[in-house]
């Protein structure tokens, strides 16, 4: 029987740090290092505040780690009620521009990918309601009700930044169980809370989709809208080669080995072998051209030696070093020292 393929999104960096980094921060005042959360996650704390894209296979492991570390299982629920505007990024000020409460919902469901949105959201709207629908992308619970909770919470932020603090949803559903601090979803949604159903949705009266909103401003409203747009066009589908250059051009690894690159996309060195021989391409290939673009800017642009240069990209010596450069570039690294400048 042949093997399922690996869905690439679960490792190829795509998601904004927003939300994780706000994780960082609340289990960080419950008294865990950002360093102890983020250990074999494969990006530190400084990279999400940095604005580093991560992958929901990270996303899991980060939210795991929290739970366990804090002993919290209401953590979703806190990150979530902690946004303000900042946090959803461009999308959330170019909702606040939009005529409409209806017309900032589409800008936030169509854009969702750069406001670091941890699930899929969509928008249904019939003759009595609106409908935001949560999809998670894992089958893991833990992780699940995270994310429902997380997007849920920072919704009803957005609701009071936009229309005010008196509307609150007509009711929530949710797809899983009560949750052992069931309780406190009274307290941050004010709502009918209905567990175990079909799907996750939060439902709204329809008006609310035509009431205006007070800071609509139809120029910002169109600039905003064409730099999401332009954003949105720049995007390339994720995958195994990018979720493995990603990795390889963080600060100090680009020197990785096979093995600690799957390990740090939390999989086997075989299945990301097997992955990038599927694309076309191996390992070797990659990192020999990271290595190659990495050696350059640093013999050129940095003006480090060729001795120093080698042991950044972890060359037993300057010797081999010289010899991967001259079969990487055609020249040997002395020759690029030497035109610095001219």
């Amino acid at each position: 029987m042949p093997r399922p393929k690996l869905d690439p999104r679960q490792f190829a960096p795509e998601i904004a740090p927003l939300a994780l980094a706000e994780l960082t921060e609340l289990v960080s005042e419950l008294g865990i290092a950002p360093e102890r959360l983020c250990a074999d996650v494969g990006i530190s704390s400084a990279d999400m505040c940095a604005g580093e894209l991560i992958s929901n296979r990270q996303v899991g492991r980060l939210v795991r780690r929290a739970i366990q570390l804090t002993g919290r299982t209401d953590l979703g629920l806190e990150v979530g009620r902690r946004q303000n505007i900042s946090h959803f990024g461009l999308p959330g000020f170019a909702m606040t521009a939009m005529r409409t409460f209806g017309e900032a919902v589409d800008i936030g469901v169509r854009y969702q990918g750069q406001s670091g949105g941890l699930m899929d959201v969509s928008f249904e709207l019939n003759d009595d309601l609106g409908a935001l629908i949560g999809q998670p992308r894992t089958s893991d619970p833990v992780v699940q009700t995270f994310v429902v909770e997380e997007l849920y919470a920072s919704v009803m932020v957005l609701i009071r930044i936009l229309l005010g603090s008196g509307y609150r949803p007509q009711a929530l559903e949710f797809d899983y169980p009560a949750p052992p601090h069931a309780a406190r979803y009274a307290e941050v949604f004010g709502c009918p809370v209905r567990f175990g159903q079909p799907r996750n949705r939060g439902l709204f009266p329809r008006h609310w989709f035509a009431l205006p909103l007070a800071s609509h401003s139809p120029v910002a409203a169109a600039e905003l809208r064409a730099l999401l747009e332009a954003r949105a066009l720049s995007q390339h589908t994720p995958n195994t080669v990018a979720a493995i250059e990603h990795v390889l051009q963080q600060t100090g690894n680009v020197a990785m080995s096979v093995e600690e690159v799957a390990a740090a996309l939390g999989l086997s060195s075989r299945t990301l072998r097997r992955r990038l021989s599927e694309a076309g391409t191996s390992f070797r290939i990659l990192s020999e051209r990271l290595r190659a673009l990495k050696a350059q800017h640093m013999l050129r642009d940095e003006g480090l030696t060729v001795a120093e240069t080698s042991e950044h990209l972890g060359f037993s010596d300057a010797r081999a070093f010289r010899r991967a450069f001259k079969r990487w570039v055609g020249e040997v690294p002395g020759t690029m020292r030497r035109n610095v400048g001219v």
